[in-house]
């Protein structure tokens, strides 16, 4: 609630301030006393617009400042604290808006410089001034929605919808940036494919690369391989001369008659005969191997080409036929994970799916609840209006579908036809001043359970109220201030003597400067204020009277 307004240098006001009390507050003065002037600063320093013009007169700045005490604050204003890293001190927190004469303004929320924007949210949450101001919170198609669940009593049903679709939006974004990665992996996933085709396309096997360059080099030097054997088979064995075999022979015979004579050669007669059986199978190996020598230019053009094919591999792929296999693994297992990802895409697709068909139904139901207790709203709030003086006054809340989205599939706006044969029309778009005010009473009156708003201020709620209907509109505030903090600028003595606490604004002058002033005005000196309200002077009669509306209401 609002404990302590102060204001200084601004408009006619020196430096001034009012403490105010829960319950039901009221400020009456003299037309022009300031009263509105009041009203003026606190909408300012709720981030209200601010100029130059409403700067004291050589002062070179106002101040205002607003103490409030914070108690069950609301989950919208928690959420401005963790935002904006506000904290409380004993629970109290200071709103202040400073405004230069040359118009420009800074603002505060416990000393710590904000933007205004930040200021006036805040101040939403904390004060809801009905009058010629835009800190009203009926007027705000979306807090209109939230207050019908307050009094639907379904906020509860709300808040799980509003989770559902979150949870769906999250997992719908998660799929759009999953399509958005496959798109690109889609064409990662063609070329890999792309890839490994090309490589299994050739059949390759680890070493053939080796094997086809030994036997390129055969096939190439198969003249000279021929030429080569055959001459070390002729010097080994078939020479028309002597070949090596003839020698060795010879030479064996020449060691066996050696050895006869002597016993030291026979050793050497069996090494000879071992050299002899080496050379027999030397040159038996190289007369099969030429023997198995079949050129064929047909087999080198083919062993050229396959080289080729791997070479051109190699330029892709890898260095070497082992690496290129090793490229292909990996082209294989990233595919895989594609085909993961394809598989997880699929099933959040599957819980998208489930996820939006429960949250539809829960929307279904929450509207069908909405729109049920708004009936029974629209008859309240009519009847409400008719008590405070308009007659043929209605109310309606109009619903239009919409597509799903974290406050259901509804968009709900109050209608209101302030007299007979009028069309409805949004409430932004009836008339302002005390018609608004009266209007925004009744329907804080039907609200008065379901709205969190902790401080209401009705600002020129007496036009066109008087006699019973006066009585009316003091019983309403009474009832909302049960509830709420309510502050209220009037003119009508039934009002103020409704109030629990009586503020006097008045002017005066003193060395050709106006200043206005508030007072708290209590027993008898109260009791002369409504006096002067009822009949314009204090008289026995009237005085008699403010003691009489005094003691109806237990406010004396």
């Amino acid at each position: 609630m609002l404990e302590t307004l102060r204001i200084q240098n601004y408009a006619l006001i020196d430096d001034l301030e009012v403490d105010f009390t829960g319950g039901f507050n009221v400020l009456t003065g003299e037309t022009g006393a300031g009263k509105s002037i009041l009203v003026g600063a606190l909408n300012v320093v709720l981030g209200g617009r601010a100029s130059a013009e409403s700067v004291r007169k050589g002062a070179k700045q106002a101040r205002l400042d607003a103490a409030f005490r914070i108690q069950n604050p609301s989950r919208r204003l928690m959420r401005l604290f963790d935002e904006h890293t506000i904290e409380l001190e004993d629970a109290t927190l200071l709103l202040s808006r400073v405004v230069t004469a040359e118009g420009r303004s800074r603002a505060y929320v416990s000393g710590r410089l904000v933007p205004v924007a930040v200021l006036a949210a805040i101040g939403d949450e904390l004060v809801d001034l009905h009058g010629q101001h835009e800190h009203q919170s009926l007027l705000k198609t979306d807090r209109q929605l939230e207050l019908l669940d307050a009094f639907a009593d379904t906020e509860r049903d709300a808040a799980d919808l509003a989770r559902s679709v979150a949870d769906l939006r999250k997992l719908e974004q998660a799929v759009a940036e999953l399509e958005s990665v496959d798109r690109s992996k889609a064409r990662r996933a063609d070329f890999l494919r792309f890839e490994m085709e090309e490589i299994d396309g050739v059949h390759l096997e680890p070493g053939e690369e080796a094997e086809l360059r030994s036997r390129r080099n055969l096939i190439a030097n198969t003249e000279r391989i021929c030429e080569l054997t055959a001459r070390a088979y002729a010097l080994l064995y078939d020479s028309q001369e002597r070949s090596a075999i003839d020698a060795v022979d010879a030479a064996l015979s020449d060691l066996e008659a050696l050895g006869e004579i002597d016993e030291r050669f026979r050793p050497l007669t069996g090494q000879l005969t071992d050299v002899r059986a080496n050379l027999d199978q030397i040159a038996a190996e190289v007369r099969g191997y030429t023997g198995e020598i079949d050129y064929d230019p047909a087999e080198l053009d083919a062993v050229n080409a396959r080289l080729a094919v791997i070479g051109n591999l190699k330029r892709k792929y890898g260095d070497s036929v082992d690496a290129i296999l090793q490229y292909r693994d990996k082209a294989f297992e990233e595919l895989q994970a594609f085909d993961q990802r394809d598989l997880r895409l699929a099933d959040m697709r599957v819980r998208h799916d489930a996820l939006a068909e429960e949250a539809t139904q829960k929307a279904a139901a929450l509207s069908g609840k909405r729109r049920a207790a708004a009936k029974k709203l629209d008859r309240q709030i009519t009847a409400a209006l008719q008590e405070l003086g308009m007659k043929g006054g209605r109310f309606e809340t109009h619903f239009e579908t919409c597509n799903l989205a974290a406050a259901g599939i509804d968009r709900a706006e109050f209608l209101l036809a302030a007299n007979p044969g009028e069309t409805l029309k949004a409430l932004r778009h009836v008339a302002s001043g005390g018609e608004i005010s009266r209007i925004m009473l009744a329907l804080k009156a039907v609200f008065a359970r379901a709205d969190k708003i902790p401080t209401l201020i009705f600002d020129e709620i007496d036009a066109g109220v008087g006699g019973h209907i006066a009585g009316k509109v003091a019983d309403k505030l009474s009832e909302l201030a049960a509830l709420h903090q309510t502050i209220c600028v009037s003119h009508i003595p039934q009002i103020a003597a409704a109030a629990q606490t009586h503020h006097n604004v008045a002017k005066t002058t003193s060395k050709k400067r106006t200043t206005t002033t508030v007072s708290r005005v209590s027993g008898e000196a109260r009791a002369e204020e409504i006096a002067r309200l009822l009949d314009g002077s204090v008289s026995d009669v009237s005085l008699s009277h403010a003691r009489e509306l005094l003691a109806q209401h237990g406010t004396a």
